[in-house]
């Protein structure tokens, strides 16, 4: 496993800052990622670890900021 890339984004969804390091992490991940989380908001299920696929999302949200990492 290592990190692809950091985003971090408004509540949302809205990108602040990012860094792609290895270039394999398409923009359109991000709404993917909050479609994952606003389902798991609904089910109570919150952690912060969200795997789809093959691969991790990493969050942190710190007043209405989320930081992600994606690891492949």
């Amino acid at each position: 496993m290592s990190l692809s890339a950091i985003f971090i984004l408004d509540s949302k969804g809205k990108v602040l800052i990012s860094r792609n390091y290895r270039g394999d992490i398409e923009m359109n991940s991000i709404e993917r990622f909050m479609q994952l989380l606003l389902e798991q908001e609904d089910e109570n299920n919150l952690t912060p670890i969200v795997q789809h696929g093959d691969v991790a999302f990493i969050y942190i949200k710190h007043t209405n900021v989320y930081c992600k990492i994606y690891i492949f």
